[in-house]
């Protein structure tokens, strides 16, 4: 007699589920710019400029080397982009602190302090910006964007400089500072702030006295070779 087969209950464990593929958001124009340029940022700093492509910065954020494209024309464009957030940052420091002064002589011991402050509390970004041999770099503060007129839109760069300028041609027109070229004199003391931030950034384990000390010292030193002097002085 043939033994009838056994006949198993069906299974009562519910199916397996399948895990659903994470859905990419589509951010704003704007906020994936941002986006860009923060990842540009640090691999910039992390591994040079020259040695980050697009597909790097692309793959960073998380997109297609196609779609950055859609934001930025070329690397130059992020660099320019970078440097225009970091000057606008300055200028607006230098509004903030400048407001409501109006003797030109404390106005320029003002701005190179500004200048001073803003570069210490953003390292990387300065480093980058001033700091940092690389042909990508040349000429970024003066870049135009495509469709741009240069003698209509100034970039950022340009207009934080001018800062700084236009306090030494204000000295100089008001007679309290000796004659001479305002943009040399302007790019002598910008040289002078410079070296102040990239000695701090560069050499932090040195034992530097408060960086507030070194810069009125560095202001007394300018002020006493560009301040009149008088008629019975040698």
């Amino acid at each position: 007699m043939t033994k009838a087969p056994t006949r198993h209950p069906k299974s009562t464990l519910p199916p397996k589920k399948t895990s659903p593929r994470p859905v990419r958001r589509r951010l704003p124009p704007a906020e994936r710019r941002a986006q860009i340029i923060a990842a540009a940022r640090l691999l910039f700093a992390a591994e040079g400029i020259d040695n980050v492509s697009m597909r790097k910065i692309a793959s960073r954020v998380g997109i297609t080397q196609a779609a950055i494209y859609q934001h930025f024309e070329d690397k130059a464009a992020i660099i320019f982009a970078l440097s225009e957030a970091f000057f606008t940052g300055m200028i607006e420091t230098f509004e903030a602190r400048l407001a409501g002064i109006d003797d030109s002589m404390k106005a320029f011991r003002l701005s190179l302090k500004a200048y001073v402050e803003y570069g210490l509390s953003r390292p990387e970004e300065y480093r980058l910006i001033f700091m940092m041999s690389t042909s990508q770099m040349v000429g970024a503060g003066h870049r135009i964007p495509a469709g741009q007129v240069d003698d209509v839109v100034e970039s950022a760069g340009r207009i934080a400089f001018g800062y700084l300028h236009d306090r030494v041609r204000n000295l100089v027109a008001e007679g309290r500072i000796i004659q001479g070229d305002p943009d040399a004199m302007a790019e002598a003391i910008w040289a002078a702030g410079h070296g102040i931030v990239s000695l701090l950034i560069t050499h932090q384990h040195y034992p530097w006295s408060a960086p507030e000390a070194i810069l009125e010292s560095q202001l007394d030193i300018l002020f006493n070779g560009l301040l009149l002097r008088s008629s019975s002085s040698s």
